[in-house]
């Protein structure tokens, strides 16, 4: 990825070519020296690292290539830094922060960014509803529900447990109480 960057003597002959045609014109961009001539180089000189500039900026705008703004990837996506990981460990758990279908899959493989294997999650409850069934009462507030989830997995790393357990809870539902049983299953 990254936008095309030509060299600054293919920007220079751009530029010239924005310049009047006449002798006058021609003879100024014989001299290198000349204002004219400066003045393209010094312009295609700017073009070449604005576009190198335009090239990074959009690599940091993609996770997978992001370096600069990893920290503000995070504190968007994940609300706080990793700190403690290397680049491609905190690349992975932006990933799957964005993924849009949270499944047992996906809980597997934030397991496998922190080293924890989980090896059963459980749904031991059926769902339960709140609200009213009256007819013809309008209920003061809306249908609720909440459902209980265990997630068995390998007793993680005492230093990544919290972050391990924040990572998944911050993508589970709200209505979802969590427990992490470590040990098995």
């Amino acid at each position: 990825m990254g936008i095309k960057i030509n060299t600054p003597e293919a920007y220079q002959e751009s530029i010239r070519k924005l310049f009047p045609l006449g002798s006058y014109w021609d003879k100024q961009f014989e001299d290198p020296e000349s204002d004219c001539s400066l003045f393209c180089k010094t312009k295609a000189d700017l073009i070449v690292r604005l576009r190198g500039r335009m090239s990074d900026l959009q690599n940091e705008s993609v996770i997978q290539t992001a370096e600069e703004t990893l920290d503000n990837w995070e504190r968007v996506l994940l609300g706080k830094g990793s700190i403690g990981l290397d680049t491609a460990q905190r690349r992975a758990i932006l990933s799957a922060s964005n993924v849009v279908n949270f499944n047992i899959t996906t809980i597997k493989d934030i397991g496998k960014m922190y080293d924890v294997t989980i090896t059963k999650v459980e749904f031991p409850f059926h769902p339960a509803f709140f609200g009213y069934s009256y007819f013809g009462i309008d209920p003061i507030a809306s249908l609720a529900a909440f459902a209980v989830l265990y997630i068995f997995a390998s007793q993680p790393d005492p230093n990544t447990k919290d972050d391990f357990e924040d990572q998944l809870t911050s993508r589970i539902l709200s209505n979802y109480i969590v427990y992490f049983v470590y040990g098995g299953g």
